[in-house]
């Protein structure tokens, strides 16, 4: 109830933006108030000097001085308020107490100018228009609390009664108009002041609404500095500023290497109060230069080209203060813009080609974006571009590359290989189509083509009643994220009428991991299903003893690195003895890659291993009647 009745007399504290909502509202009022007051004190003081000394009838100089004050007086203080209120407007905003000095002052005088003048014509039997005329003016254009309203209008319309009623007894009838106008105007005055904390509070809410979609608009959740598009917005106007020297700035893209370790040991939540923190140091160190989180453990930042190693080395110090324990590190990439018309989106990709191009450079951490980087960013963009155009047209064609059994030499089945002819790069190298499919996520288009274009090479080789050797597919790991390999591999099977031992399933070493829950159960479910499991280039990578004991295989293709330098090697020949014999004993068997010599051939068939492939049996090769049976 007392909260009610604080907030009825407008007692309440109020936010800083309603008090200067308030103030805007008074200052707009003044403006129309004032103006029409000076307006009705000129036309008043014209007036009184018309009747004084142009009328047949002139007033006393009593009355003339009387009244001539007054309007003198009212207008002054109209033009006080005038001129307050426009500075106001025009941003020369001063102090709260002048202010409300001013405000107060002309409230007061405009009060008493209209008692005087009422209670003057009151002696005279006029009516005292003037008194609510003024209070109107006062407390239903100006905002004034509650409390303040019923404290002034009555102590003014007391103050009016007990004037007039001394000089001449106030009737019943004055006493009850009296009443009921002080009522009306002190109702009026009251709403006013309540519609107006609603419009403020309406206001508000609308204020922090937009200024919260700003900040979100322009800034990163987590760590709270620009996001990419405000980046972009700020350093396009930046590279457009003819004060821009453009050829001394550059783009810098910050990658934090094994961060992922750090997400691991700490958990979540505390890589992403290291992500603020590492964010909050980096907007201190580079305070002058534009600087957003990119995504994940990325950076980007338009600097000036000054100091920049030392202030990279004093972030790389940051990272491995705070890094508890764990070996990261921080690698940066850069590029200069050329002219002002770089795209900032552009600048960024090629700041980021260079600095994920000493990734796994460890005695490397700055690298700038250079002509023969152009190239291959180019190149990469083209395959990423055209992979669709590429698979439409034929561009990639399918090669098979044969395996042979140990003992007999006799081919057993082939190794399906991508070969990508372009019409403007020309020959690509598997390797780089094939990783950057991967980097951009695009792989299972190109793993789908092969799996079709090999169906479609088999179910030939079937209608035309000749013998079928099996086929071997390389999926990546992707595959098994983006897509249900296992039915997209079975529904292709099922519609060119081939059977599951067609095709033996191939996925690299490097690509498992033990804890890869959904990619167990996929290759589960390929190997229940009848599918043979490969596993490729076993050996090329750090894990492999380690996924053995988490997954099923039915071949191992032994890493073709194992036979370099075969002859002259002969820790080589025991390393792969022993990994046939392991092979053995979990009932796997091998296929060794890279054979190219008959001393290689036969030291692999005297320890067991049944099959063998390299350029010694054949090198990949389109489809053709010698080749494909």
């Amino acid at each position: 109830m007392l909260n009610k009745i604080k907030k009825f007399l407008g007692l309440e504290k109020y936010s800083p933006y309603v008090k200067a909502y308030f103030e805007r509202s008074n200052v707009r009022s003044s403006i129309y108030l004032s103006s029409v007051i000076i307006s009705l004190e000129v036309f008043m003081i014209l007036s009184v000097i018309r009747l004084q000394f142009f009328s047949p009838n002139p007033r006393t100089m009593l009355w003339f001085y009387q009244h001539m004050s007054c309007y003198i007086v009212l207008l002054l203080s109209g033009v006080s308020m005038l001129v307050y209120a426009i500075l106001y407007t025009r941003g020369k905003k001063t102090s709260p107490f002048i202010e409300k000095l001013i405000t107060t002052s002309f409230s007061l005088i405009s009060i008493v100018f209209g008692m005087y003048i009422s209670y003057l014509d009151y002696l005279k039997g006029e009516q005292f228009i003037t008194l609510f005329t003024m209070m109107l003016f006062i407390f239903c254009f100006l905002l004034w609390r509650p409390i303040y309203s019923i404290f002034l209008l009555s102590v003014s319309f007391i103050s009016f009664y007990i004037l007039c009623d001394k000089a001449s007894t106030a009737t019943y009838a004055t006493q009850v108009n009296l009443t009921i106008i002080l009522i009306a105007i002190l109702m009026a005055a009251i709403n006013s002041f309540h519609q107006k904390i609603k419009e403020a509070r309406k206001d508000e809410k609308l204020e922090r609404a937009n200024e919260v979609l700003f900040r979100v608009s322009i800034s990163d959740e987590v760590t709270g500095m620009s996001n990419m598009n405000y980046f972009r917005a700020q350093t396009l106007e930046k590279l457009h500023d003819k004060k821009t020297d453009i050829t001394k700035m550059l783009f810098l893209f910050l990658d934090i290497e094994h961060f992922k370790n750090y997400n691991e040991k700490c958990g979540f939540m505390a890589g992403n109060i290291f992500l603020r923190e590492f964010g909050n140091r980096i907007e201190e160190i580079f305070a002058d230069s534009i600087t957003a989180h990119f995504s994940n453990d990325n950076f980007v930042i338009f600097t000036k080209d000054e100091n920049i190693q030392e202030n990279l080395e004093l972030l790389s110090n940051e990272i491995k203060k705070k890094g508890h324990g764990i070996a990261m590190e921080l690698k940066t990439g850069a590029f200069r813009p050329e002219n002002s018309d770089c795209l900032p989106v552009v600048a960024c990709d090629h700041a980021r080609y260079a600095c994920y191009s000493i990734k796994k450079q460890f005695d490397k951490n700055y690298c700038e974006y250079s002509e023969d980087m152009n190239f291959d960013f180019h190149r990469k963009q083209h395959i990423i571009n055209n992979i669709d155009n590429a698979i439409e047209n034929n561009y990639i064609k399918i090669y098979y590359q044969p395996f042979v059994n140990a003992k007999t030499g006799e081919v057993s089945g082939y190794e399906a290989l991508a070969r990508w002819d372009d019409p403007e790069f020309g020959f690509l190298m598997p390797s780089l189509f094939i990783n950057t499919l991967e980097e951009y996520h695009q792989i299972h288009k190109l793993d789908m083509y092969v799996l079709n274009n090999v169906c479609i090479d088999l179910s030939i080789q079937k209608k035309l009643n000749k013998p079928i050797l099996p086929v071997s597919l390389n999926f990546s790991r992707l595959d098994f994220e983006v897509l249900d390999l296992v039915n997209e591999v079975e529904s292709t099977l099922n519609y060119y009428n081939l059977d599951k031992k067609c095709i033996h399933v191939e996925i690299t070493e490097s690509a498992l991991s033990e804890n890869d829950e959904k990619l167990q159960s996929a290759l589960k479910k390929f190997r229940s299903s009848g599918y043979e499991l490969w596993l490729d280039d076993f050996g090329s990578g750090y894990s492999g003893l380690n996924v053995l004991k988490e997954y099923e295989f039915d071949v191992m293709k032994i890493d073709m690195k194992f036979l370099q330098n075969f002859g002259k090697n002969e820790k080589a020949k025991s390393i792969l003895k022993n990994i046939v014999t392991l092979a053995k004993d979990i009932g796997m068997k091998t296929l060794t890659e890279g054979v190219e010599t008959e001393e290689a051939r036969e030291f692999l068939r005297d320890i067991g291993c049944e099959k063998l492939q390299g350029y010694l049996f054949g090198k990949p090769m389109p489809k053709n009647d010698q080749l494909f049976g």
